[in-house]
């Protein structure tokens, strides 16, 4: 029997822990789990290889809520996902299902037996979308964030600056923003731009990736991304009214 591919997207170490160890209680040698916690690493490893399911987590670092589950049908529509979420969230669970996740399950209570039902269920049902859809997904999968980007080079020659239009993808293989610089093939940049997700809903974030240039041209570069990290970012408050003068 083949290898399933599963996609597992949790920051949840301990509940993580306990999934991937019920999912790997069956035969393991028939078993090929890729574990991420982030989306964008999700999104990337989408981009490198063909999977037969996701098993996702809807609260993650870069992503929260059902907007989780709408980037990962962007990229990989033929794939089916299994949410899954503590009790508490249940709620959320069930709408992802309304919206197009094949099941979910709530950390409290997960049963393995179940668990691997519902996975072979939605491959078998899901499979020959996803031959159509494969090479497609292989070859065409970005990360669209249309974002403005500030950059600043780590090495010479030296000059900071912000992009004179919009983060244009952002793909396994790096980003590609647009800037009139002469950047020069192989030199170390470091970006950041605004993320689109909320931390929890409230806390807004930004990206700041480090990496090199492979080519700079007719105004458009693009770069590796070696490194990254999400940091939290402030939002300038609107300055007070100044108080009526009074007579």
């Amino acid at each position: 029997m083949s290898e399933t591919l599963i996609l597992f997207i949790s920051a949840d170490r301990s509940t993580g822990d306990r999934l991937e160890s019920i999912l790997r209680g069956g035969d393991a040698a028939e078993l090929d789990l890729t574990r991420v916690e982030t989306l964008l690493d999700g999104l990337r490893c989408l981009q490198e290889r063909a999977f037969d399911i996701i098993i996702t987590d809807l609260k993650l670092p870069d992503s929260q809520g059902l907007a989780t589950l709408r980037n990962l049908q962007q990229h990989a529509p033929a794939t089916p996902a299994i949410v899954v979420s503590p009790m508490s969230e249940r709620e959320m669970a069930i709408e992802a299902v309304r919206k197009g996740a094949y099941n979910f399950f709530c950390y409290e209570d997960l049963d393995g037996p179940t668990l691997r039902k519902s996975i072979d269920t939605a491959i078998r049902r899901g499979s020959e979308e996803a031959e159509k859809r494969a090479a497609d997904r292989r070859t065409n999968a970005r990360f669209p964030c249309r974002l403005a980007v500030s950059y600043q080079t780590l090495e010479q020659p030296i000059f900071s600056g912000q992009g004179t239009s919009e983060t244009l993808n952002i793909s396994s293989k790096g980003l590609l923003f647009t800037s009139n610089e002469k950047f020069e093939a192989g030199q170390l940049v470091q970006v950041s731009l605004d993320w689109p997700a909320l931390l929890e809903n409230q806390v807004p974030l930004k990206l700041v990736a480090e990496g090199r240039i492979v080519r700079n041209a007719r105004g458009q570069t693009a770069m590796t991304i070696d490194k990254y990290e999400f940091r939290t970012r402030r939002i300038p408050k609107p300055a007070a009214a100044a108080d009526p003068v009074k007579a």
